[in-house]
């Protein structure tokens, strides 16, 4: 089956331009990604004692069936290794399940410092929502540029990769939001203040920070119009996310092991993951 040719290089094909530093970096950036996803994989299983849970299966999905697909598709596309129809399916699936994965890993670690229900599933409806309204427009343009060789269907697709990534954007800035304002009203609560306690609190805030820099790394470089270097940096950005949440639930357990005397029944969770 023939597809279509786009104005913008990499939608629908390969990379045709002839910038060697384009084509290594894209390789390289990829390469590395397939290479984290894979270290995870061996991490999440070395770091939790109990395999189950929508924090470890989160975490393990979204490197397996999100970021390698994810990673393979670009490659397979990008330098033209396999018809059109595998990569756009591989890249496609694959980015929808790490995109809601990562958003459901930075949730399924809410419930440690967060004990308001509400707040909990509000936050969860919306990870669905988007999930659905976004990812099903993207599913199909995607397709609908390689295949229907129509100009509406390029714009279309051009407008919402935009409109999907700040949604995207906006959802995982309000859970890491809530996550920060949570965790310093935690550690605040302790009626004594270490060295440690303050390390701790600001690797957090750090760990968070750069979750949030990386995302608008990538806004920036959707709206350039930098459409090759925006997905591949995707695709490695969140290997690196999914490794800082390892990270996040890491510093937490310290914490809570550091002060026996104090109890959180959410923090106190982690003792049987860790």
């Amino acid at each position: 089956m023939s597809h279509c040719t786009s104005s913008v290089d990499g939608i629908v094909g390969a990379y045709t331009g002839s910038s060697f530093a384009v084509q290594a970096s894209t390789a390289s950036l990829l390469g590395c990604a397939l290479y984290s996803a894979l270290e995870l994989i061996v991490l999440v299983f070395s770091v939790f004692h109990v395999y189950h849970g929508l924090y470890f299966w989160s975490l393990l999905i979204s490197a397996s069936l999100g970021v390698i697909p994810d990673a393979l598709g670009l490659i397979l596309k990008y330098f033209e290794l396999a018809p059109i129809w595998v990569p756009v399916t591989l890249s496609t699936a694959g980015w929808c399940v790490m995109v809601t994965g990562q958003s459901l890993v930075l949730y399924s670690r809410l419930h440690l410092v967060v004990m308001n229900r509400k707040v909990l599933h509000c936050i969860l409806g919306m990870i669905i929502f988007n999930s659905i309204t976004m990812q099903i427009p993207q599913i199909i343009a995607s397709y609908g540029a390689v295949y229907v060789c129509h100009l509406q269907f390029t714009r279309f697709f051009n407008i919402w990769e935009k409109v999907q990534l700040t949604v995207f954007f906006a959802q995982e800035i309000i859970i890491s939001g809530v996550f920060i304002v949570q965790t310093l009203r935690l550690l605040h609560s302790y009626p004594t203040r270490s060295k440690r306690k303050t390390n701790i609190m600001y690797q957090l805030l750090t760990i968070n920070a750069a979750i949030i820099i990386m995302d608008i790394a990538l806004l920036i470089l959707e709206y350039m119009g930098f459409f090759i270097t925006q997905t591949v940096l995707k695709c490695f950005f969140y290997t690196v996310k999914l490794k800082l949440e390892i990270a996040v639930l890491s510093r937490l357990a310290s914490f809570v092991k550091s002060h026996p005397d104090q109890d959180s029944s959410g923090l106190s969770q982690l003792e049987q993951h860790t």
